[in-house]
């Protein structure tokens, strides 16, 4: 991580400040990335490699491993490693000084979406392609979703849930001009630290909604495609992502509708199997897990090749990209789905008072009928904002 970015990350137990202790560091070459970006000058090129942040409030201490801070408020077998390759006086003199990992228990299933998810991204290739359509499509169809315009969030703060590889965090930072954030359950977020590190102005971390390391109102825009209906419950995740919002903020949600599954009796009964198998599957070893998968990966394919015909797919899977696909349909433990005016309603709730339904003639079309289908929703606590 950047040693700038660490003034904006807070302890996920008691949102108290955290101090590092740097094992090893690299300085790199500070730039402008993009067209959009602020003014880099005076931004600290040290980049921490390995080390510690520490909890001075509740005594809790949380790694970064490989350029990422594991900001969990439990104990995981990747921050238990790093601990391990650790110099033995530092573990001595945090163990003296009353530090230790936090053992609070993990939000009921997180560990399951974390190792899925962690599976799930391992092998994605960063590339022409992402989903059902390109890159540029993708891009395109995020800045649709956020409804704003270049350079944009320029000095302010932008944060993406469940970020995956981290291509639309970068974007964030490279179209928008954002300070952008990062953070998923699952290790993809080294490989997205690693792949984008260049630039000073975006960063990863390993955390969850439910206890954001994050001090409250700190994010202009808070984005999330694809990724609360994951979680043991929907609603409750979206009531912690707007508390990261600024009182001026806007946040985005993309959440599975049931309009995807009314398509037709087909995609009905494909649904209803889903939902039988799911929660089988989650719960196999990932080796056992991809073998049970691997028949699917045929059909995948096919379905991939008729909707890029029908106009909903913008490119056909490769077998990679279709085992992904399948994984993503029938390995995760939750995925709840919802109605438009339900998700609105929870927004209104919360204090959202400008909603907005993002419709598929903002986006990419090969992106519409996943936007039309499902649940695609803008809220912003002031008019003024997007």
């Amino acid at each position: 991580m950047w040693e700038h970015a660490v003034e904006t990350v807070a302890c996920p137990r008691c949102s108290g400040p955290l101090t590092p202790r740097v094992i090893h560091d690299e300085r790199r070459s500070v730039t402008h990335s993009g067209p959009s970006q602020p003014d880099l000058s005076g931004i600290s090129d040290r980049w921490i490699e390995t080390g510690v942040l520490c909890c001075d409030t509740c005594k809790c201490a949380f790694a970064i491993h490989r350029g990422v801070p594991i900001l969990l408020r439990y104990k995981t077998r990747l921050a238990q490693a790093a601990y391990d390759t650790w110099p033995a006086a530092l573990r001595r003199d945090l163990l003296e000084g009353g530090f230790d990992f936090s053992s609070d228990t993990a939000p009921r299933g997180e560990k399951y979406v974390a190792a899925t998810f962690s599976t799930e991204w391992e092998t994605y290739e960063y590339g022409a392609t992402l989903w059902t359509g390109s890159t540029v499509d993708r891009l395109q169809t995020f800045r649709g979703e956020c409804g704003l315009k270049a350079g944009e969030l320029a000095g302010l703060r932008f944060c993406e849930i469940g970020c995956g590889l981290g291509i639309l965090t970068n974007e964030a930072a490279e179209g928008f001009g954002a300070d952008a954030w990062g953070m998923d359950l699952s290790t993809s977020v080294f490989r997205a630290a690693a792949h984008f590190k260049a630039n000073p102005r975006v960063h990863f971390v390993q955390a969850s909604v439910f206890s954001a390391p994050f001090k409250p109102q700190e994010f202009a825009f808070v984005y999330s495609h694809g990724v609360l209906h994951h979680t043991w419950n929907t609603k409750e995740a979206v009531l912690r992502a707007v508390q990261l919002l600024r009182s001026d903020g806007s946040l985005y949600v993309w959440l599975y509708g049931y309009g995807d599954v009314r398509v037709s009796i087909p995609r009905q009964v494909a649904f209803a199997v889903e939902a039988l198998l799911r929660p089988l599957i989650a719960r196999l070893p990932p080796p056992v897990a991809t073998a049970v998968l691997l028949p699917l990966v045929p059909l995948y394919q096919v379905a991939s090749l008729l909707g890029k015909l029908s106009g909903t797919h913008g490119s056909k899977y490769s077998p990679r990209q279709a085992l992904h696909a399948a994984r993503d349909r029938f390995t995760p433990l939750f995925a709840h789905r919802h109605e438009f005016d339900e998700v609105a309603n929870w927004f209104r709730e919360i204090g959202l008072t400008t909603i907005h339904k993002v419709a598929g003639a903002e986006v990419a079309p090969s992106w519409a009928l996943a936007l039309e289908r499902n649940v695609a929703v803008r809220g912003s606590r002031l008019s003024s904002r997007p």
